[in-house]
């Protein structure tokens, strides 16, 4: 890959995806499976909702995780497929992040980054108009 900024981008997924997503996710699993009280999960989200079904929660992480390191292989193998759902990944964490807390901070840091080089490095000089 000739692209700097787009192997930066993937590696940023990939940490992202598989460390702070798919990892603790399927890690936490068998906590929340044995522990159902929701009064003894640490307040990550902002929301009750989100925290109340945390056990729904942690497999769609993982999900989500899997996904963002799918894309970023995809950004490293240089396949349209793998920018377009990075990209989407990216602009989903962006928006999830908000109901998270602290977590949220780590995500947007992390998305937002993502996002930018993965778009200038794609796009790199083009202007808007001819």
């Amino acid at each position: 890959m000739a692209n700097k900024r787009l192997k930066i981008a993937a590696i940023l997924m990939i940490i992202h995806g598989a460390l702070m997503e798919a990892v603790p996710g399927l890690l936490l699993m068998p906590f929340v499976a044995s522990n159902s009280n929701a009064e003894d999960v640490p307040p990550i989200f902002s929301l009750d909702f989100f925290r109340n079904n945390l056990a729904l929660m942690l497999p769609m992480a993982v999900i989500f995780g899997v996904t963002r390191v799918i894309g970023a292989v995809g950004v490293l193998k240089n396949r349209k497929w793998g920018f377009i759902l990075s990209v989407i990944n990216c602009v989903i964490t962006m928006n999830l992040m908000l109901f998270m807390i602290p977590a949220g901070i780590a995500d947007g840091i992390l998305a937002s980054t993502a996002l930018l080089l993965l778009l200038s490095g794609y796009f790199r000089n083009q202007k808007i108009t001819e």
